[in-house]
């Protein structure tokens, strides 16, 4: 029998829907209108009789991060070269639910507050502060978004605008444009030593308290430790501050280089006419006080504006201790101290020049293959390649890698730079080791060569290239970390580096020698010198051609007691504009080594010279003036009334006596006589006063093209015109 089954009707199932359909629907509404109540209770700021706003401000007080101070660089004359400034972030506020905000004491509208009203308008003013056309920024303000930055094809036309662009748009009175305020690095000089001050980049943090600027090349770097200081940390109970949980943020300190200012201008606008008129792969150039080890003045081209952000990552290798290259014939001189150090020297013997074979391979002269007998003095002068691959097989291959050794190549000089670079060479077979003898098959480093030369400049006693002079605490103006020499080989006798600087003047002073374009004498001054010409390998083969080689000399002068030690190279010129390259690199050279000589401020004399920095802040200018030229230093005026707010040097630190100190004070600037300026010093009282500034020639100010007393503002235009000191 089968079972029945029973069916309900269809109008009852229907009436049971709906009434359960009502229940739902009736209980949501009650539980959204619950929610809402609470949400009204909750937005009151109080529910069960807590304050949530003070519960909120307590979450958000309990643990603040106190950012520290990054500490400046100067230069060891007390100029800033690098310093703190802050950069703004702009963006548009287009939702048109954000209304202006009045101010209640002044009754007009804040600055800035509310959403974008006249897109035309803004995008035509906003498009003559930033880099953008005023067509991309309208197409940015036309979207269809709540808040916009402003992007073109040449990146973020918005992010990291200075202070005086933030000042001209706030002035503008825009409705919509708003800003971000960020801590930001900023170079007064501009590229002046800039692969050796270095630069900044931020590390972005999971919050924006633990976003830190971080060096990644150069001093920034080496002592991002000592200048960035440490965070502090402040705890909250409450909204009361828990003391003892809590901790003091310790600003960075102040670093100090060795950097002369008036050494580096010279040597960077001679570097600025070598790059324009040779076209150079690249070039890099230092000079080094002998005795000490203080790099006085270095730089390299091509290089870079560190406050023009991004930089390139083919600029970020420091060419004086990175990117090692083949030193060429510079190298001989080395050789040449270690055969007369081990007694293999022989200057009188004579040998056949042109070629040489050592198992099958060809050591050829540069100088051609037709020269003839020559003795081995003849051959240092003239750089013979075959002489010095001779010396070596007398030498032994053995003998003369332990003098590689002893002078510490392929090794860092540990200057106090990051990730320096030791070198490599080619040592496996006899033709190998020969090549290392007149400096092809191994590579060095700029800081390397120095350090090594610094042995013959010393009478054996081989020092350290360094760049901090001193570490200071900017609060007690305590110094906490001294630069000093440091003496890191003896490799050969006095007696050897005597007759080594004396084989050295062969090569300057001789008809034929190939240091004869750097002759000094005609200005009293003998000096020693070698110069390099190294064949650039590719692919394991050597290019040929005076513009595929690195060009390089090295100079110790003067020659008896040398006080400075002076290195250029130059890679792969493309155009000689001078009968020899030497010609040419001798306009760096020349101006150079004379200023550093003849200056009696230069580091090598300052020991005596140095005073202490007046405070002079708050003074009268007049009082101010005769306190700072009484304790030997000169002072220019920026500004003209009222009393000093700021000083361009540091109070109570020691600088070289006839140093500049720019004052400020309020009311208009008139220019002041700038003869005998530096252009470094011309450059900084620019800078203060925001003119712009030109000049031709390189040296001291000797004109301007507008006269003392005159009023100067920031759009003003001066023209300088520099010479060297005789």
């Amino acid at each position: 029998m089968k079972n029945k089954i029973r069916r309900i009707p269809n109008k009852k199932v229907a009436k049971n829907a709906r009434i359960f359909g009502g229940v739902l629907l009736g209980a949501t509404l009650l539980a959204i209108l619950g929610l809402g109540v609470r949400l009204f209770v909750i937005a009151s700021g109080s529910v069960d009789g807590h304050n949530l706003n003070a519960a909120t401000r307590q979450a958000f007080m309990a643990k603040q991060t106190v950012a520290a101070t990054r500490g400046k660089i100067y230069d060891s004359n007390g100029q800033v070269l690098a310093e703190n400034t802050t950069v703004y972030d702009m963006y548009a506020v287009l939702s048109k639910k954000v209304a202006r905000v009045k101010d209640s004491k002044t009754g007009k509208y804040v600055n800035g507050s509310g959403h974008v009203i006249d897109k035309d308008l803004t995008a035509d003013k906003l498009s003559k502060v930033i880099n953008m056309s005023r067509k991309e920024i309208l197409k940015r303000l036309n979207k269809d978004a709540y808040q916009v930055e402003f992007i073109s094809t040449k990146g973020q036309a918005s992010k990291n605008l200075s202070i005086e662009q933030y000042k001209k748009i706030k002035a503008l009175d825009l409705p919509g444009i708003n800003f971000i305020p960020r801590q930001a690095r900023t170079y007064p000089e501009g590229a002046t030593a800039s692969h050796l001050i270095g630069a900044m980049r931020t590390n972005e943090g999971n919050d924006p308290s633990e976003s830190a600027q971080v060096g990644f090349m150069g001093i920034e770097a080496a002592k991002n430790s000592v200048l960035a200081g440490q965070n502090g940390v402040k705890k909250y109970d409450g909204q009361t501050e828990n003391v003892q949980e809590s901790k003091t943020v310790k600003n960075g300190d102040d670093v100090y280089l060795t950097l002369d200012e008036s050494l580096q201008n010279t040597l960077e606008t001679r570097m600025d006419e070598l790059s324009k008129t040779t076209k150079p792969k690249f070039a890099v150039a230092a000079i080094m006080e002998a005795k000490t080890g203080r790099v006085v003045a270095a730089t390299q081209r091509p290089n870079f504006n560190p406050n023009s952000k991004p930089i390139s990552p083919k600029l970020w290798t420091n060419l004086l201790s990175q990117g090692t290259f083949e030193p060429g014939s510079t190298m001989k001189g080395i050789t040449l101290a270690a055969a007369i150090d081990q007694g293999q020297w022989r200057p009188n013997d004579t040998y056949q020049s042109g070629t040489l074979l050592i198992d099958g391979k060809k050591v050829v002269d540069a100088f051609g293959q037709d020269q003839g007998m020559l003795t081995y003095r003849e051959g240092f002068w003239r750089s013979s390649n075959v002489a010095f691959a001779k010396t070596e097989q007398k030498m032994g291959a053995t003998n003369w890698l332990k003098y590689l050794e002893r002078f510490r190549f392929l090794q860092s000089t540990e200057s106090g730079l990051n990730n320096e670079d030791t070198g490599i060479k080619s040592f496996t077979y006899p033709i190998d080791q020969a090549n290392t003898a007149y400096g092809q098959g191994i590579s060095t480093t700029t800081l390397q060569m120095m350090q090594a030369y610094s042995a013959i400049a010393n009478d054996g006693q081989e020092v350290k290239p360094y760049f901090v002079d001193k570490v200071v605490n900017p609060a007690t103006g305590a110094v906490v970390e001294q630069g000093k020499t440091t003496n890191v080989a003896n490799p050969i006798k006095a007696s050897t580096a005597k007759q080594v600087r004396r084989y050295m003047i062969d090569v300057v002073n001789k008809d034929d020698g190939t240091a004869k374009e750097f002759d000094l004498r005609q200005s009293g001054i003998q000096i020693a010198a070698k110069t390099g010409t190294a064949q650039v390998s590719e692919n394991g083969q050597y290019l040929q051609g005076l513009n595929n080689a690195i060009h390089s000399v090295m100079v110790l002068a003067p020659e008896k007691n040398p006080k400075y030690i002076f290195y250029l190279a130059v890679k792969q010129p493309q155009i000689f504009p001078d009968p020899t390259i030497q010609t040419t690199m001798n306009k760096v050279f020349q101006p150079l080594m004379l200023q550093a000589l003849n200056n009696s401020d230069s580091a090598v004399k300052s020991k005596t010279t140095k005073q202490t920095v007046p405070d002079v802040t708050g003074q009268s200018i007049k009082d101010a003036t005769d306190t700072l030229n009484k304790a030997g230093f000169r002072t220019a005026l920026v500004g003209s009334s009222g009393k000093v707010t700021a000083q361009s040097l540091r109070p109570d630190q020691k600088s070289l006596t006839n140093q500049l100190v720019i004052l400020n004070a309020k009311g208009n600037t008139h220019l002041p006589d700038m003869a005998g300026w530096s252009l470094s010093e011309a450059q900084a009282f620019a800078h203060q006063v925001g003119f712009q500034l030109t000049w031709s020639g390189s040296g001291f100010v000797t004109a301007q093209s507008i006269a003392k007393d005159q009023l100067v503002v920031k759009n003003s235009q001066v023209g300088i015109t520099l010479k060297e000191k005789k």
